[in-house]
Order: C-alpha cells, then sequence, then structure tokens
C-alpha cells in the first residue's frame, strides 16, 4: 500500500476475532492461509514489480479463479524494473593532476539520470541546494549555467529553514530547479556511502547527469566539506560563494544509462451476472498483488533491510487472498450484476497496474458501477480490533447503508472523518467511480522483512470475508446503485509545509508519460476545465515551462500567483492546443 495517499472519510468496524465457528469457517481459513502462506514465502522473493516471482504469483492467482470457471487473462503494462551503466567514465581533475573515479567506490549514477558527455566543468560547492525567499539562499550570486553543482542529498532540520516547503527539500525538487538553470550535472553527496544505481523514485529521468559521490570520494575538491557544514549548521548562513568554482577543480565525465523495461501483470477474472440486463454492469473488487521485493525502494527498514526478502504477508498477500475467497463465495451466490475480479501490479510504485487498467481497461470502463478494494486486511488487532472502511467517491449514505451487513459481534463507530491509506481505489474514483476500501490499519511491520504469515489473523481475515461478501452482493443485487459523489472524492494535497498558493483544477496522472504530464480529469469550475482540458490530455507546457511530468508540473505552479495569465500547452491525441489561463488563488 502507497501509505502516504489519503483518504477522504472511513468508518471504524471493530469485531472480536475469533476461532472459525462452522466447518465451512474453518474450510476458508485454510483456504486464506494457504494462498497468503504461498505468496509471501521466501521463493516469491517480496513479489517485486518486474521480478519473475510476481509473475509466479499472478499465474497462481489467474489459475486459481480459472479453476471457479472464471474467465481470466493476464494483462500486462510496462516497468522499467532496472537501470544498467552502459558506459562510464569520470574524472575529477584539480590544478593539472586528473584523478580517475572508480564507479561503483568514488561514484556512481542515480537511477534517473541523464546522460551526458563532457570535460573539465567547473564544480560549484552549493551546500543543500535551497532557496527562501528574503532568507537563506545557497544559489544567491552564483553563476550555475555550465557548472557540476555539488549539494547534499538530505536537508537538516535547522531554524534557517523553518519556511522552506517540505516538498522543497526533496531532492528531486531541488534537482528540477538545478535542471531548470542549465547546470551541467549535478554530485550528490551521500552520508551514509554510495547507493546501488536502481530506479528511482519520480520520473524516469532528468536532463542532466545526476551523480552520488560520498565526501571521501570528492576530496578535498570543494575544500574542507564537514567544515563547509559545520558552519553553515552553526550560523545558518551558506558557505557556498566563498567556494563558488575554480579552473582547478573540474569534473569530466562519459555517461550512458540503459533502462531495462519489464511488463508487469494484472491479473483479471470475471463472473458473469445472472440478471441479463444488469449483467452489463461491474462491480469491481480489487487488490494490488505486487509488493516490495528485496526492499530496493520503499522499505521502511532502513539500510539494513536492503537485499533482505520483503515477504508482504499483509501488505498485500492478505487482500489478494481474500478476493479469490470472495470470488469463491460470490459466485455460488450468483449476483445479477457481474462482479469484474482485479489484482493489480505496480502499485507500489505508484498505483500504476490500477491507473493503467483505468486507462485501458479490459472491459467497458463506463460499465463499472462501483469498486471495492482490500489492500492491507490481515492484521486486525486481537486486543482491539478494528476495520476501517473508507469511501472515496462514495457518498456518506452509502458507507452507513453498508453497516446494516455488519454482523453481531461487530461494533460500528459513527465517527466519519480523514483517514489515511492510499491504494488503487484512487484509480477508480478519479475515474468517477464510487469505492469503498477495507483496511486494517497500518503496523510495525508494515514495508519491512518482519510482514510475515505468522503475524496474520487468519480468523479475524475470515470474518471480512463474510462482510466483504455482503457488502459486494448488496451493490450487485441493488435495484440502484449509489452514484458518484465528487465532494467525497476531493483529496487534501499532499502537505508541503507551506500553502500552495494556486488551485488549477487537475487531477493528475502519477504514471511516467514520455509526452508530458498527463491528467485523469478535470475539477468541475477550476481553471482546467474553464480553458476546455479535459482527462487524458497531455499538459507540454506551463507559461514558458516544459511540462514533462507531475513534478515540473507543480514546480511551474508555484512560480504564480492567483491573477496572473498564462498560456498552457497541451496534447490531445497528437493534436496541439493551448489556451490563456487566468490563475485563481486556492481557497
Amino acid at each position: 500500500m502507497n501509505a502516504w495517499k489519503p483518504v477522504l472519510f472511513a468508518t471504524t468496524l471493530v469485531l472480536q476475532a475469533q476461532a472459525p465457528a462452522s466447518k465451512a469457517e474453518a474450510a476458508t481459513e485454510k483456504r486464506l492461509r494457504r494462498d497468503v502462506t504461498y505468496l509471501a514465502a521466501p521463493e516469491r522473493k517480496g513479489r517485486g514489480n518486474g521480478y519473475p516471482e510476481l509473475d509466479q504469483a499472478a499465474r497462481r492467482i489467474e489459475g486459481e479463479l480459472k479453476a471457479l470457471g472464471l474467465k481470466t487473462q493476464i494483462q500486462r503494462f510496462p516497468f522499467i524494473a532496472k537501470v544498467v551503466r552502459e558506459r562510464g567514465e569520470a574524472s575529477l581533475i584539480q590544478g593539472d593532476s586528473p584523478r580517475s573515479l572508480v564507479w561503483g567506490r568514488d561514484i556512481e549514477a542515480l537511477g534517473l539520470s541523464g546522460d551526458a558527455s563532457f570535460r573539465t566543468k567547473a564544480l560549484a560547492f552549493l551546500g543543500y541546494g535551497v532557496q527562501i525567499p528574503g532568507g537563506y539562499d545557497d544559489l544567491a550570486g552564483i553563476e550555475l549555467k555550465d557548472r557540476v553543482v555539488v549539494i547534499s542529498r538530505t536537508v537538516p532540520d535547522l531554524d534557517a529553514f523553518a519556511h522552506l516547503p517540505r516538498g522543497e527539500r526533496g531532492l528531486l525538487a531541488r534537482l528540477k530547479k538545478l535542471e531548470t538553470a542549465r547546470v551541467a550535472g549535478v554530485i550528490v553527496l551521500e552520508e551514509h556511502g554510495l547507493r546501488p544505481l536502481q530506479r528511482e523514485e519520480g520520473p524516469v529521468k532528468v536532463d542532466i547527469p545526476v551523480l552520488g559521490m560520498t565526501f571521501d570520494g570528492l576530496g578535498g575538491a570543494c575544500g574542507d566539506l564537514a567544515a563547509r557544514f559545520k558552519r553553515i549548521k552553526e550560523s545558518g548562513k551558506p558557505a557556498s560563494q566563498d567556494f563558488i568554482q575554480a579552473p582547478w577543480t573540474a569534473l569530466s565525465l562519459d555517461l550512458k544509462l540503459r533502462r531495462e523495461e519489464a511488463q508487469v501483470p494484472n491479473v483479471v477474472g470475471l463472473l458473469p451476472g445472472r440478471d441479463p440486463k444488469l449483467r452489463k454492469e461491474l462491480i469491481v473488487l480489487g487488490a494490488h498483488l505486487d509488493h516490495l521485493g528485496m526492499g530496493e525502494r520503499h522499505s521502511m527498514g532502513g539500510a539494513e533491510a536492503r537485499g533482505l526478502v520483503h515477504p508482504g504477508a499483509d501488505d498485500n498477500a492478505s487482500g489478494t487472498a481474500m478476493i479469490v475467497e470472495l470470488a469463491r463465495e460470490l459466485k455460488k451466490a450468483r449476483p445479477r450484476r457481474s462482479i469484474l475480479l482485479l489484482h493489480f501490479g505496480g502499485e507500489e510504485e505508484g498505483l500504476l497496474g490500477s491507473q493503467y487498467w483505468v486507462q485501458h481497461p479490459t472491459h467497458p470502463l463506463e460499465s463499472v458501477k462501483f469498486m471495492l478494494n482490500f489492500d492491507m486486511v490481515g492484521r486486525l488487532d486481537l486486543k482491539a480490533p478494528k476495520l476501517m472502511m473508507g469511501g472515496l467517491g462514495a457518498p456518506k449514505s452509502a458507507v452507513e447503508a453498508a453497516q446494516k451487513f455488519v454482523p453481531k459481534d461487530f461494533s460500528v463507530s459513527a465517527d466519519v472523518g480523514a483517514s489515511v491509506g492510499g491504494s488503487d481505489h484512487m484509480s477508480f474514483s478519479q475515474a468517477k467511480i464510487p469505492t469503498f476500501f477495507f483496511f486494517t490499519g497500518i503496523h510495525g511491520e508494515y514495508h519491512r522483512p518482519t510482514d510475515t504469515t505468522d503475524r496474520i489473523n487468519f480468523p479475524g481475515m475470515v470474518k471480512l470475508v463474510a462482510f466483504g461478501k455482503a457488502v459486494a452482493l448488496d451493490l450487485a443485487n441493488a435495484t440502484t446503485l449509489p452514484a458518484f459523489d465528487p465532494e467525497t472524492a476531493k483529496l487534501p494535497s499532499r502537505g508541503d509545509g507551506g500553502p500552495m498558493r494556486i488551485a488549477f483544477g487537475t487531477i493528475p496522472d502519477y504514471a511516467d508519460n514520455p509526452k508530458g504530464f498527463r491528467i485523469n480529469g478535470v475539477s468541475k469550475g477550476g481553471t482546467a476545465e474553464t480553458i476546455g482540458l479535459q482527462a487524458g490530455d497531455i499538459l507540454t507546457h506551463f507559461g514558458d515551462k516544459p511540462v514533462k511530468n507531475v513534478y515540473d508540473f507543480m514546480g511551474a505552479l508555484g512560480a504564480f500567483k492567483a491573477g496572473d495569465k498564462v498560456v498552457i500547452q497541451w496534447l490531445r491525441g497528437d493534436q496541439p492546443m493551448q489556451a490563456e489561463a487566468t490563475l485563481k488563488g486556492r481557497q
């Protein structure tokens, strides 16, 4: 699960976890245990995206659905799984003494690095590479164009940085600013050793070379680095202007990277409805199949967890197994509407599989009337068991209506408030499909090698299967279904420590797109709708700023204020379009 993304409201359901009370429940528990054990076994190597073991898991799940008599298919979508250095030579020049750098020891490319070939580009030390209007500024008075700039990966918590938005603390935001300044390249100082070359979060690549180096690897090329950073921390002032660049301190570089693409699976199964009129309508039951592999990215276990299997028993072998069991139960119940079962890949990398399915549906998207998502449903607390049932794009009355199916040993809180738990239901809500989200909560094993099968509460999962079945059947058999509610679909913007001044009104697609920043929709009454933007359009320029991804777009927004007029350029299919927008302030 992508935990940073928010769900708008949630209902808390509390139940008593107990041993199965019948032979049927015992059989259900046995099947759930079997499936979770298989998916979270060390042999699956954490079901990482691009791993062959994720394909093994997909084939296993498809086989189980086929065994139930369901029509199945595996849909695949592209994913950059690996970055390989095809060519790499680098040397530091101090005076007349070039020093060759050893890849993997002195220097390494970051996975998002662009290719480059140049000779003797002068270095510029920029501290942390941050700018705060009217305050601290590492870049002030320094010529950046055609220099190789040196910055620290991490920005410390200093009083001088108190008003720096969190979004600008991130490395990617600082890289994008330096890219705009047309630097020749960036050296990122790694305090805890070089990171291996791997796919980075964010865009597939930037247009400048980005290289990791340690203090030892850089040596004295920027003077006494430890002393410089100590001076910044003690004084709260930049230490870059006394060493901007010198003709005797430079970098030569020849770098070419190759990005290897994998085809990641979504598993699709269809249970046809019995009603001749309603069977064309679909209720989607979804869960993501992937996890973190060997902890290359997104692990919460720290450096020592990298290279260890992250089993993902709760996240999300539990939801995967529950969907298969729900398919078995719903087939017996013969619902009026059809049930579409979707097991997504790519969720841990940014909801990639669900977004791909919504953009390339295997069944008509307009036939999908509701989506139920099961992500991390295996860890009901034995002492204080509770289920979070979120609704995104669903009217609050629909959540309240679902409460009538709560078993007698559930107690229900009427509290409806904000909840954390971003997952694949968000892709459907962005497509104006109402959703429910079933989630038993974050725990200490989340995104760690310790998320193992022995920690799963299987009797609790049996209870959740019964509840999920009742909710799904109610939707599948209803004469009318709850309509999409745009109010409950609104998501608070991801916090950046400071106000976002402009409200443009786009629903972003977080997947990489080679043409620019694709949008999944527009907000009613927003600037984007006013100028004619539509779902599927690809933004290419915001004023004079090129837009290649959501990060470029957010950076461009931050450069304007309410009332500014700016020309927006985009593609609709292959047709270029543009319009002038008058920007509105955020309410």
